[in-house]
């Protein structure tokens, strides 16, 4: 089909090719069969379970099908696999650097042994090869990775010279090749990686917009289920069933958004617009999850609404944070750093994030301190509830620490 309306529909076209790669990779027709499999066998709870994951799946397919912005999805499907592909090579100089490690204590010893030698020529035709295959599955970017494939086919012409060396036994002009080969696979990783932070600064500004809307959608469904489970409250309390159902219904609507975040969080560490912003929704996401498991149980008392109330805060609290860091540098200056001539409003918004994410760890760690002078928790869920403020605490520290490294002094000295 993609074929057929290529020329009259070009986009439809790469949409229709980019929905089938994607549901051949996430195996949904096979995991369809499984469910269909799991109900033959009347594994209804597996199957159920199964179906709510197939759904996650195609809803996700449903809406890159959907989105207006086909070209933005292509360059961040492009930019996926290019963080494969070099994560590909990254081990490809591992094993390429250990095969010349072992050519060289061959080279140190006397004695010819025929076994060994068969042994590195095996190993080095299988990176060879592997250097093939990466070099064919670069060569999609066209124009701009022809320098990385350059590099790519240099390095496997030095690999086909040293498994021939190898196969004679000779292990210093086999050594000598493989440090060549190093040296083609080293630029290549080098000219990969200024590809990857090209495709990360083209989609930026879009994939910001594009997680600010979806911090937007999330603030206005989660205020949807919070009145809602208000409006239950004092049937759930009389414990009407109708209303216990319709509580347990609201876990799915809580699904979505975590599935949404879940998203975003995924946009954030793909494109690396933000250090602090996908360790600030992960902590979101948690409270998100808390709030759906205990509105499965039926639960819509007070304490679940002050939760779905502090999750809009906090998205909001973000959102702000983002608005802020999009404000571009004024005309006159406004807003740059004068040393690094950065957008000093990003490190400023990145700054009110790690702020917001202290103060509630702090405003968690003072709760938790109440209700263990009250004996209000005791045993397991204490000890789950101070790992997971320690889990937290360590993240900020962690990325408070890489912020601070990337950043210029003169930003730091406010000048």
């Amino acid at each position: 089909l993609s074929r057929l309306i290529q020329e009259a529909q070009p986009e439809d076209a790469a949409r229709l090719l980019l929905g089938l790669r994607k549901a051949r990779e996430q195996l949904i027709l096979d995991r369809m069969g499984e469910a269909s499999r799991m109900l033959d066998d009347l594994k209804l709870n597996q199957a159920s379970q199964e179906q709510k994951e197939i759904l996650v799946l195609l809803e996700e397919l449903k809406k890159l099908l959907l989105t207006a912005d086909i070209g933005l999805e292509l360059k961040l499907e492009q930019l996926r696999k290019l963080i494969d592909s070099r994560e590909t090579l990254n081990k490809l100089i591992k094993k390429e650097e250990l095969q010349l490690s072992h050519t060289l204590e061959q080279q140190k010893t006397q004695k010819t042994d025929s076994e060994k030698f068969k042994a590195l020529e095996t190993s080095e035709r299988r990176n060879q090869k592997s250097a093939e295959n990466l070099q064919q599955q670069l060569r999609e970017y066209g124009a701009a990775s022809k320098g990385i494939c350059n590099s790519l086919s240099g390095a496997g012409k030095c690999m086909g010279g040293a498994c021939k060396k190898l196969g004679e036994s000779k292990p210093k002009p086999a050594s000598q090749e493989q440090k060549k080969a190093i040296e083609q696979l080293s630029r290549a990783d080098q000219e990969t990686q200024k590809l990857e932070e090209q495709l990360r600064k083209e989609v930026e500004s879009l994939v910001r917009q594009r997680v600010m809307d979806q911090l937007q959608d999330m603030i206005v469904q989660q205020k949807q289920i919070r009145e809602v489970t208000t409006k239950l409250q004092d049937r759930v309390a009389q414990k009407q069933k109708q209303a216990l159902a319709a509580v347990r219904r609201l876990s799915n609507s809580e699904e979505k958004i975590i599935s949404l975040c879940s998203e975003s969080i995924e946009l954030c560490e793909l494109t690396r617009f933000s250090l602090v912003l996908p360790v600030a929704l992960g902590a979101i996401r948690e409270q998100m999850e808390f709030v759906s498991e205990g509105l499965e149980q039926g639960q819509a008392d007070q304490e679940i609404i002050a939760d779905q109330q502090q999750i809009e805060k906090d998205l909001q609290a973000l959102l702000d944070a983002m608005q802020e860091a999009s404000r571009p540098v004024s005309k006159n200056g406004g807003g740059q750093c004068k040393g690094c001539q950065g957008n000093r409003n990003k490190l400023l918004a990145e700054v009110k994030m790690l702020r917001w994410m202290q103060q509630s760890v702090h405003q968690r760690t003072e709760s938790l301190d109440r209700q263990i002078a009250d004996k209000k928790i005791t045993g397991d869920s204490l000890k789950d509830r101070i790992e997971l403020l320690t889990v937290r605490q360590k993240e900020i520290d962690t990325v408070t620490g890489r912020l601070h490294s990337m950043t210029c002094p003169h930003c730091l000295g406010g000048e």
